[in-house]
């Protein structure tokens, strides 16, 4: 999956074409989102779009990485300074499902192929692989946070307990991106999150603030 070394320039048009695959795949479906297709929607030779991605696996690996930081920014935006190690994992997997839910009919699309690829090429497991294992990494990270704040009282390694969170976590990304319109709301989001942890950690939130903004309509 080689793309070309890039400019300033020539990353902001690798941008504006990676968002256009997204929006394109997740309307017509990455097969029938043809370079072409996406040359016509940036304003741009389909030679051009080629430069930058020689094929249809490394776009599809840089719209991966964009999903990706996108998530990461939505994440971000819930924690505060002063969380503790149990309020920073909580709003990590409440964060990560809430971008699925927001994401649903764009970027989310593109979480769901990669599922889906994942056992039909060695280029689209690496992707997901990658991806697993940086997400057991920062569970990881958070759930020795816990124990070194004597927040959490795991039952297994930290490794362990992430690998079983993470798997979940995932699962759950993936229902919120595909289920029925209004099968997941943000109420039962938090509920069912405070509740897996609590048993998964012994950690409890006592605040009874709500940690997630309401979903965009």
């Amino acid at each position: 999956m080689k793309t070309r070394p890039e400019t300033s320039k020539g990353e902001r048009t690798r941008g504006r074409i990676i968002l256009s695959a997204i929006k394109l795949a997740a309307k017509h479906g990455f097969a029938d989102a043809s370079f072409q297709m996406i040359a016509d929607d940036v304003g741009l030779s389909q030679s051009a779009v080629m430069y930058h991605f020689p094929d249809k696996n490394a776009l599809f690996a840089g719209m991966v990485r964009e999903i990706i930081a996108h998530n990461h920014e939505t994440v971000a935006a819930l924690m505060r300074p002063d969380d503790g190690a149990g309020r920073r994992l909580l709003k990590h997997c409440l964060g990560n499902v809430l971008w699925a839910l927001r994401a649903r009919r764009q970027d989310a699309q593109v979480l769901i192929l990669l599922y889906y690829l994942a056992g039909r090429g060695k280029d689209f497991s690496e992707l997901f692989t990658g991806m697993i294992d940086k997400g057991r990494e920062r569970l990881a990270e958070h759930l020795l946070a816990g124990v070194r704040e004597r927040a959490f009282a795991l039952k297994d390694e930290p490794a362990a307990v992430a690998e079983t969170l993470q798997d979940t976590l995932f699962g759950a990304m993936l229902y919120a991106a595909s289920a029925p319109e209004g099968a997941v709301t943000v109420p039962s989001l938090e509920t069912k999150w405070k509740n897996y942890l609590r048993t998964l950690t012994g950690w409890t939130d006592s605040s009874g603030d709500s940690l997630l903004p309401a979903p965009d309509k």
